[in-house]
């Protein structure tokens, strides 16, 4: 072999080496164990000042290449709790959970929760919801996308999400009994008295975003019993109030306003509402119900 036939050789494996690192799917770097776990993740490309406590489960007939769900909690930033609650359903229809638990200390009221931070952050890397982005690379195993749960405060946290950041990775977005919404309204002489961030108008984001976050797959689920107006974990401002008087009429109006939304822009709307009957503020209820219409029962 002349010098120059090995130095083409030596190129064509260097190329194909480099080929094969492109085009393996990413190695994680903590995948989820088996079984229940914790962990402190630092979110570096976000708000590495503000920790947060990563609670995750793996059952036994999975590796840590399974589908993902995220799971979020609700007002009682109680993540154990919902991640105990899923590991019963990721033992019956084969899924990794991981629950990350944003605390009062770090992630305060629901400035920086539901409403994901976005009034305190100008750059959408330190939004609250860019930190659900953040952990699937540091913890994902070949997966290319997640699924994510909220139910209450964190049904808020998933469809602000959507409307805010429709870029991630996320090929589901389930959302139960949210309390109130961010309506898809960006205009303002469309009617929609409420602004920012009751509507998008008046926020960081317009139409495009919002014609996104339509092409995405949202299911809504309201419990037909959350029609408590004296609720005390309701949101009575006047901005809620105008929303509807419980959780379900605002779950309707929401969806009413998206229709519309879709359908004078010309917009194909890939959202469902579902009204779960016999099921009222529970998130445990509205979890199973939720995996029953996704997986079928077992």
């Amino acid at each position: 072999m002349n010098r120059n036939t090995w130095e083409i050789s030596f190129m064509r494996i260097i190329a194909i080496a480099f080929a094969f690192i492109f085009m393996t799917p990413a190695l994680a770097a903590t995948p989820v164990p088996g079984g229940k776990w914790s962990y402190v993740f630092v979110d570096k490309k976000g708000n590495p000042d503000r920790p947060i406590r990563v609670y995750t489960y793996r059952p036994r007939k999975c590796d840590s290449t399974c589908p993902i769900w995220f799971v979020m909690h609700g007002l009682h930033r109680n993540a154990s709790n919902l991640r105990d609650t899923w590991a019963d359903l990721a033992d019956n229809y084969n899924f990794l959970v991981i629950a990350p638990e944003f605390s009062q200390k770090d992630y305060p009221k629901a400035a920086w929760y539901n409403l994901g931070g976005v009034a305190e952050n100008e750059n959408p890397e330190k939004w609250t919801y860019a930190a659900i982005d953040h952990l699937f690379e540091e913890m994902r195993d070949g997966q290319a996308d997640y699924r994510i749960f909220g139910h209450s405060a964190g049904g808020q946290f998933v469809h602000r999400m959507l409307l805010l950041r429709p870029q991630s990775k996320a090929s589901l977005y389930v959302a139960g009994n949210p309390g109130w919404y961010l309506l898809p309204e960006w205009r303002k002489e469309k009617g929609v008295e409420q602004v920012f961030p009751f509507s998008l108008i008046g926020s960081k984001v317009g139409e495009a975003q919002a014609k996104e976050a339509f092409s995405k797959k949202l299911l809504l689920y309201v419990g037909e019993n959350d029609t408590d107006p004296d609720d005390e974990a309701l949101n009575k401002s006047d901005g809620a109030m105008k929303q509807g008087a419980n959780r379900v009429e605002r779950g309707e109006n929401f969806f009413k306003v998206a229709t519309r939304v879709a359908n004078e822009t010309g917009t194909k709307l890939n959202w469902e509402l579902s009204e779960v009957p016999d099921v009222a503020h529970e998130a445990k209820a509205m979890s199973k119900a939720v995996a029953t219409q996704l997986y079928g029962k077992k």
